[in-house]
């Protein structure tokens, strides 16, 4: 595990929102890897894209409607 996370305010701010408080409290070490692990990129974007964007989601509201 490196110390891309210099600043401890962060992570502790992202425990908090998610009640992980206590976890991390017990393995301060396995919370900091974890963390670490999910801000990482998952892989390149597809071509022609700007590293500033990501791809929406697509929002599908007929997925909620109920079949008739």
């Amino acid at each position: 595990m490196n110390d891309t996370l210099k600043n401890p305010e962060p992570l502790q701010w992202l425990c908090e929102q998610h009640s992980l408080e206590r976890a991390l409290k017990l393995f301060p070490d396995g919370v900091k890897g974890a963390v670490e692990r999910g801000l990482k990129p998952i892989g390149d974007l597809p071509p022609g894209n700007s590293p500033l964007i990501h791809p929406a989601p697509v929002f599908n509201p007929a997925r909620f409607e109920k079949s008739k």
